[in-house]
């Protein structure tokens, strides 16, 4: 039996990785389309009116469904929640990022280190690596899928590319005012989200078309939020008798 915990064997470990990833996915603790707004599709629950309005907001104001596509797509029987994709945010570094820390075997430029997304991978292809450049800094769009989904209440979930983000108010908090508060640099006394965000991890590509300054008030962030927490599998219906 080869030893799978030697280095040498990457291309067996990263196997196995793969092998246990489908096989949690095909596990009971995987329910797809199994969401509270699953069920109101189906006309079998009603959404509050926070979650309403925030379904509203989702599909008009706020954007969110040009790439957290809400129509169904072909070959789906349930909406995914993505397009499927490349963007880049304008999302900051995150100092907390473990990689920044990690052998210089694996990461040489240590905490200068920048994540160019998707054109690290168009680089190294020929036939693509004119386009490199043009999606410097961008990630592909994220299903919203139990994106609100955790082991527990008290269990802090990391969103964005790199994490930055430990909440869902946060980054909703974000594309709604990216543009609209001042640069850390610009300011004395900063407070991240409050008077200022801090400076993007990538400068160039940034999607100004669909986030950074949407004009929504807080009780609209509020209620976009709300709404998000519907699409996590597992809801149970409610015994109305």
């Amino acid at each position: 039996m080869p030893d799978i915990c030697n280095s040498n064997n990457l291309n067996l470990q990263f196997g196995i990785i793969g092998i246990a990833i489908a096989v949690f996915e095909n596990s009971e603790k995987v329910n797809s389309f199994s969401s509270k707004y699953d069920l109101y599709l189906q006309g079998k629950v009603e959404l509050t009116a926070s979650e309403e309005q925030g379904l509203g907001l989702f599909k008009g104001k706020a954007k969110c469904s040009n790439c957290h596509v809400i129509e169904y797509e072909t070959g789906s029987t349930f909406p995914l929640f993505t397009d499927f994709t490349f963007d880049n945010l304008g999302i900051p570094k995150n100092p907390q990022n473990p990689w920044y820390s990690m052998d210089t075997a694996f990461n040489k430029d240590g905490s200068t280190w920048i994540d160019p997304g998707l054109a690290e991978f168009l680089k190294e292809k020929p036939q693509y690596a004119m386009y490199a450049e043009e999606n410097y800094g961008k990630h592909q769009v994220p299903t919203l899928r139990n994106v609100d989904k955790r082991p527990s209440p008290d269990f802090v979930k990391c969103y964005g590319h790199n994490g930055y983000f430990k909440s869902l108010e946060e980054i909703v908090h974000f594309y709604n005012t990216r543009d609209v508060l001042p640069p850390v640099t610009e300011v004395s006394d900063p407070l991240p989200g409050v008077n200022c965000w801090p400076l993007p991890e990538v400068a160039i590509n940034i999607n100004k078309e669909e986030l950074g300054n949407l004009g929504l008030t807080a009780e609209e962030e509020s209620a976009i939020v709300e709404f998000t927490k519907t699409l996590s599998d597992g809801y149970v219906l409610q015994n109305t008798k």
